[in-house]
């Protein structure tokens, strides 16, 4: 069911207008994928200045400094370990639970640090924050753990927009793909970078959900 949600999600991005359906779940899948590339940038020496989310689900974070490459690759990668960590975990409703609250700090930690100055970032932060912390807290069962396994596949597909984004057939521009900038840095073309994304993101997703899938019906409907 989990999988059917995210695909049946995943053909939406495809079709003009349609994405716009989906346009709170892209606002938090931006704030992660902006998180990541500011913990990038610290990682590798550089500064992160400001995290922007804008009203089409586009983001924005200017850096000065830090691996090029780490910055670029940063975003869907990152996303997509994100995505993997919430799926380990959510195979029990314990995990599934604190899978909700890590991505609700995760969120917290960039509204506190970086979102400035961007009124729909800002709402939306705090939208997915409340809303994350309600899911954690009030719901059991199938539901906790559909919520919690949903919302980690989404990171893990995040990097299959990259295509979309690069080949221009989805709803939401860039003018400052990721892909594009990796390019810049490596020489590499764009779109074998986004395909390497691609690949690495749905196999840790791969990876990642065998072991919900395997121990979620055994242990789903307990709480511990």
């Amino acid at each position: 069911m989990q999988l059917l949600a995210a695909g049946v999600s995943l053909a939406l991005w495809a079709i003009p207008g349609a994405s716009m359906i989906l346009l709170p779940l892209e606002y938090l899948n931006t704030h992660i994928h902006e998180l990541c590339h500011a913990l990038a940038a610290l990682a590798t020496g550089g500064t992160p200045w400001y995290i922007h989310v804008y009203a089409d689900g586009s983001g924005a974070t200017p850096v000065t400094g830090g691996s090029g490459i780490a910055l670029a690759t940063s975003g869907y990668v990152g996303a997509a370990v994100v995505g993997g960590i919430m799926l380990v975990l959510a195979h029990t409703q314990k995990g599934a639970r604190a899978s909700l609250w890590m991505a609700a700090g995760f969120l917290t930690i960039s509204m506190v640090l970086w979102v400035r100055g961007d009124l729909v970032g800002i709402l939306s932060g705090i939208f997915w924050i409340a809303l994350l912390g309600v899911m954690a807290k009030g719901l059991k069962g199938d539901g906790l753990l559909f919520a919690a396994q949903f919302l980690g596949i989404q990171q893990c597909l995040r990097s299959v927009q990259s295509l979309y984004v690069l080949l221009h057939i989805n709803a939401t521009s860039n003018s400052h793909n990721d892909a594009e900038i990796a390019e810049q840095v490596t020489g590499i073309p764009s779109l074998l970078w986004a395909l390497l994304w691609c690949a690495i993101s749905v196999a840790w997703m791969v990876v990642a959900i065998r072991i919900p899938i395997g121990r979620g019906r055994a242990t789903g409907r307990e709480e511990s």
